[in-house]
């Protein structure tokens, strides 16, 4: 991997030859990243894959009077990065033009560690990687006489680098470190099967617990043994963090301003109103120390920050990059957000996550007495829609009487609207967990009165 400073000094350097190349009038902005990562997936206490993965290019954005040029390229000799600058600039000339297309200027980096990167990712040996792809998936498969087969265990890290120049000023340079792994338990009892799944996320190998993940997994997959439906009913649900965080998601996509000038969100025109409960505050922190989306800066150099997006109950605002802001007629929250190089930078969450409240998960279920705590949902993206909100939802939990679980269901589902499920939240608890997928989504569980909770059963006395 190329080394820190050479790194920043690249991006500086092109972005100055760059400048002369593209000519007068063009501002440009050069965007390096690279990338190397490594995946092992152990299956029938065998290696199924081991893959390694290196990826690394330059993203160039060129902007003229308004019209903005993009191009990339995947080598990192000036000649390639040369043809992307030409390519970049003659694209600004054909584009629509947008007073609000404009680069942002320098802003100041915090200088403490964030604690987004360790050595020992890089250091530890590969081959102790797959002993603990296997691992775990031994350690699953121990666990519990009813699991029949590991569908799935997988270690798998990364670690990358980024560098920005740009001619309005700004430099910055980062590197980060991520390591997680998971796995899908199948639980069997006569002809009933059941999945679960759990997972750890960390900066480095030995952040991760695989004792406790091949247990939490395995719990998820046994309660479910002997499920069944339930007669319909509107109850309380108790959103399980995982199943929380998915509908964060949603909310995620709907507070993106890219969404909001649009008209493609049930949140837009509301900043200032009372859309939830007090109890609920949703913050987006890209300062978080150790977080799995932290950086010093995002995706076009403007420094991250913490913000409150809703603060009890009221929302505050919107996620914004710096055209959002510019047609909003605000300031960047520090949102810009890439896939890769490859790609112009959007609006994007950092790390979202509700602010938790008191308690483990048994506390909740005791507070609320009766409800549905939910395990699972099943097609989170088909059946919550961020423009609507309307929520419509099939689940797998548990019936919760007197405080405890008494009994698995499956086929239910779920269905409101998600500012009926913000109003009336009435309990979280203080289990915050980040799910690795999806961006950098984290709630502790959640527990909302009043909803549908449709299924096939009937009601039993």
């Amino acid at each position: 991997m190329e080394k820190a400073a050479g790194l920043q000094a690249l991006a500086l350097q092109w972005m100055e030859k760059g400048r002369s190349l593209a000519g007068a009038g063009v501002e440009l902005e050069i965007f390096l990243q690279e990338h190397r990562g490594l995946s092992v997936k152990a299956f029938g206490g065998e290696v199924e894959s081991l893959r390694y993965s290196h990826s690394r290019g330059v993203g160039v954005r060129a902007l003229r009077e308004g019209r903005i040029g993009y191009s990339y390229c995947t080598g990192l000799a000036w000649q390639d990065v040369e043809r992307a600058v030409e390519e970049a600039a003659a694209n600004s000339r054909f584009s629509t033009p947008d007073e609000h297309n404009i680069l942002p200027g320098p802003g100041v980096y915090p200088s403490e560690d964030l604690g987004i990167y360790d050595a020992e990712v890089e250091e530890e040996d590969s081959g102790r990687k797959v002993e603990m792809a296997l691992e775990l998936e031994s350690l699953t498969l121990a666990r519990d006489r009813r699991i029949s087969q590991v569908e799935t265990a997988v270690y798998a890290d990364s670690v990358s680098q980024v560098a920005v120049a740009s001619t309005a000023g700004v430099e910055g340079y980062y590197r980060h470190s991520d390591c997680y792994c998971y796995v899908f338990p199948i639980a069997r009892e006569g002809e009933e099967h059941q999945t679960g799944f759990s997972f750890g996320l960390g900066v480095k190998p030995s952040d991760l617990d695989l004792a406790a993940v091949a247990e939490d997994a395995v719990e998820r997959a046994v309660c479910l043994l002997g499920s069944e439906s339930m007669a319909s009913r509107r109850t309380t649900l108790i959103l399980d963090s995982f199943v929380a965080a998915e509908f964060l998601g949603v909310l995620a996509a709907a507070l993106s301003a890219e969404a909001v000038l649009k008209g493609r969100s049930f949140l837009a025109g509301k900043t200032g109103e009372a859309i939830a409960d007090p109890l609920v505050t949703l913050v987006d922190d890209g300062l978080l120390k150790g977080g799995p989306s932290t950086a010093p800066f995002d995706d076009e150099g403007v420094p991250s920050q913490r913000k409150e997006l809703i603060k009890a109950g009221v929302l505050q605002g919107y996620l914004h990059n710096t055209y959002t802001a510019s047609r909003a007629g605000t300031v960047s929250t520090g949102n810009a957000s890439r896939g890769s190089f490859r790609d112009r930078p959007r609006v994007g969450a950092s790390n979202m996550y509700l602010l938790p409240g008191t308690g483990s998960r048994s506390d909740i279920l005791r507070q609320v007495g009766d409800g549905v705590l939910v395990l699972q949902v099943v097609g989170a993206h088909a059946g919550a829609n961020p423009i609507s909100g309307e929520i419509s939802l099939g689940a797998l939990g548990l019936l919760v009487e007197g405080g405890e679980p008494v009994r698995p269901l499956r086929e239910i589902t779920l269905a409101g609207k998600a500012l009926d499920f913000l109003r009336d939240a009435v309990a979280l608890g203080g289990d915050l967990r980040f799910l690795p997928f999806e961006g950098s989504l984290g709630a502790p569980t959640v527990a909302i009165e009043g909803v549908m909770v449709a299924g096939r059963g009937q009601a039993r006395s």
